[in-house]
């Protein structure tokens, strides 16, 4: 990813509810312990969690994410930015109380990421899933605006397709949801979409039909200039209970 695809990303992604983190940082009783937010991008769902828990670890691949993240967080003594994976987050042995994960989990490789997680997680630590809700089908649709093989082919390469509850294991997590309403500009809209790792960069030769599609849609959309957007910040948590090869807790 580019540095300014990254800075679209942070700038024009959906926000995460903060009413959303500050409960689970309470339900999972992390205001003193040790937070990771894995596949955390540029931040958008860490700054919930900095000053609000002892440190948190802020674990993403992406070497531009992870420039925009510090540029927009910045250096503190209570957050780590590491260059590392859900299936390598490069965390001691029994470190975190709390794993938070936003919708990255959907590029999670399944069965290596919950050997890591049982592997950094203390006993007791908790596991909060953040996803968006798409309440109204308008995500959905905004996916499949023109060039629909194209873009779901990008998207099965890159997902897996296990349930969110695989990840807690044996264990049944428990279901919140946050209710939101998010407006956006022309600019706002066009760079949220275009700044997926799904879609078209301008040098493919479906980027001006796919951008035209998009500017069509929201025509018929807005009011004054912007529209509106329905969504809940969807979020799961539970106490993992995995089990080793040999099946044993």
């Amino acid at each position: 990813m580019t540095y300014e695809k990254a800075l679209l990303y942070d700038q024009y992604r959906l926000p995460y509810s903060k009413e959303a983190c500050t409960f689970i940082i309470h339900a999972a009783n992390a205001s003193q312990g040790n937070v990771a937010d894995i596949g955390a991008g540029t931040g958008l769902l860490t700054r919930h969690f900095v000053g609000n828990v002892r440190k948190i670890y802020a674990i993403e691949p992406e070497q531009e994410m992870r420039r925009v993240a510090c540029e927009m967080i910045g250096s503190r003594d209570d957050i780590e930015y590491i260059d590392g994976t859900a299936e390598n987050t490069q965390l001691p042995d029994r470190s975190v109380d709390l794993i938070v994960v936003a919708n990255a989990y959907h590029r999670f490789e399944p069965e290596h990421t919950i050997q890591e997680f049982k592997r950094i997680m203390r006993p007791g630590a908790m596991l909060a899933i953040f996803s968006y809700h798409d309440d109204t089908g308008f995500l959905s649709d905004t996916m499949e605006i023109c060039r629909e093989g194209a873009y779901r082919n990008r998207l099965s390469n890159t997902r897996h397709t296990k349930p969110v509850t695989y990840f807690y294991g044996e264990a049944a997590p428990s279901r919140y949801v946050f209710q939101q309403e998010h407006e956006e500009s022309w600019e706002e809209y066009w760079g949220a979409v275009v700044s997926g790792m799904e879609s078209p960069n301008e040098s493919e030769a479906w980027f001006e039909e796919f951008k035209e599609a998009h500017h069509k849609r929201f025509r018929g959309l807005e009011r004054n200039g912007v529209i509106k957007v329905n969504y809940s910040t969807e979020v799961w948590l539970g106490k993992p209970e995995y089990k080793d090869v040999r099946g044993q807790a």
